[in-house]
């Protein structure tokens, strides 16, 4: 652990950034997105832990040198009591709706599967600056208007979102020190609660069944917002990507979500604007307490970035599939692959994760992702979650922190 925090001083360059624990873990982090920031690593992560979180982070340096400088994202999931046949009917039911309206807007030629078409494609940490300067024709300038994008898409999401909201009647204080029996230590400025648990907290271990996830179903949603400053010179491309998140899961086992994606850009040296939208869906299968499994499938539906010079682009299809185990409960171990089909002529890339957790309340971490070192770690104070990450290599020894206030 030592050796792989001290590494990270010795590399260079740039990249994408999103969330400090995940970014700590080498970017390993779909199997696990189990915090507020789940909808870029795996959506169905909003129907584990629930409760409210309002979290935000800021990239303490190398800032407008990439993409990703600020992100904001509130998570709220909750849980009802149901047998596991009506959680398979409503979730079916849910994804038929979803199909036709998919098609329904297919038919239309609004939105269109990403895979199998051979037209250039964008990694998400990729700026289309070059290619809308090139292609664009500004004789022809179309206007859009954000405000009736925004109008469409909050009806949309009206319509398709189920809204849970049942509380449990009561809730046993007693049982917070199971939480932290498992620590030699646990810190006095951090501990367990029911209604509000973190990745220290394993719900299973209470006494009482009711307080646990067993036999409920939960249902998560969030919304998530990354945007960059103005005038991002290295990238010359300023991105902001709103996420509307909905999940679903059963006992906290298996869980199934959907990102709506909006992409609002801006190429600064031209003024040029674009504006798209994408869905990802993903979904979570917890074997045990000790092994988990993720599988995400990000832009697999995809409307053309529509661009003020009448260019389009898009984002190119990822699918991630990832892995963690905890050989002993303070330790989790994790290994994703990302892009396994190698989309837009970039192969896949390997990342790995390690977390550590020695006392209640605290949490190192170390990863490496593709190529670079990363590490990081948490400190829980009581509501309030504070991540750090430092990241090497192609990150060029980037900073960035977070902050996490459990309502």
């Amino acid at each position: 652990m030592a050796l792989l925090i001290l590494s990270t001083l010795l590399a260079q360059s740039s990249s994408a950034i999103y969330s400090p624990r995940a970014m700590g873990m080498g970017e390993a982090f779909t199997a696990i997105a189990d915090d507020a920031y789940a909808a870029y690593y795996n959506p169905a992560g909003f129907a584990i832990n629930p409760g409210i979180d309002v979290a935000a982070n800021y990239q303490l340096t190398n800032r407008n040198q990439s993409i990703g400088d600020n992100a904001f994202a509130l998570k709220g999931c909750f849980e009802i009591g149901m047998d596991p046949f009506s959680w398979i009917a409503g979730v079916g039911l849910a994804s038929m709706f979803a199909y036709d309206g998919a098609r329904y807007l297919a038919d239309r030629g609004i939105v269109k599967k990403n895979w199998g078409r051979t037209e250039e494609k964008f990694d998400k940490e990729e700026s289309m600056a070059d290619t809308v300067k090139e292609e664009g024709d500004d004789s022809e300038i179309t206007p859009i208007s954000k405000k009736e994008i925004a109008k469409a898409a909050a009806k949309e999401i009206a319509r398709g979102t189920i809204h849970v909201a049942k509380k449990y009647a009561r809730a046993a204080l007693k049982e917070a020190s199971q939480q932290s029996r498992h620590y030699m230590y646990a810190s006095p400025w951090h501990s367990p609660n029911y209604y509000r648990p973190t990745y220290w907290d394993s719900r299973y271990d209470y006494t009482e069944k009711e307080l646990t996830p067993l036999g409920k179903a939960q249902f998560g949603g969030g919304i998530t917002i990354m945007s960059d400053q103005n005038a991002n010179a290295a990238t010359d491309q300023d991105t902001n990507w709103y996420s509307f998140s909905v999940a679903s899961g059963w006992g906290e086992i298996a869980a199934v979500g959907a990102n709506l994606n909006l992409y609002d850009l801006k190429i600064p040296s031209t003024g040029t604007k674009g504006f798209g939208a994408g869905l990802d869906l993903g979904g979570l299968l917890r074997i045990s307490d000790t092994l988990m499994f993720g599988l995400t499938a990000k832009e697999l539906l995809t409307t053309d970035i529509q661009w003020a010079n009448n260019t389009k682009t898009r984002y190119q299809m990822n699918v991630n599939i990832g892995g963690a185990i905890k050989p002993v409960r303070q330790v989790t171990v994790a290994a994703d692959m990302h892009n396994i089909f190698g989309q837009n002529g970039q192969g896949p890339t390997m990342h790995y994760g390690l977390e550590v957790k020695p006392i209640y309340g605290l949490a190192l971490r170390a990863g490496q992702s593709d190529s670079s070192k990363t590490a990081g770690f948490s400190l829980g104070i009581e509501q309030l979650l504070v991540d750090y990450a430092y990241l090497g290599g192609a990150y060029n020894r980037t900073q960035m922190i977070g902050v996490t206030w459990k309502i």
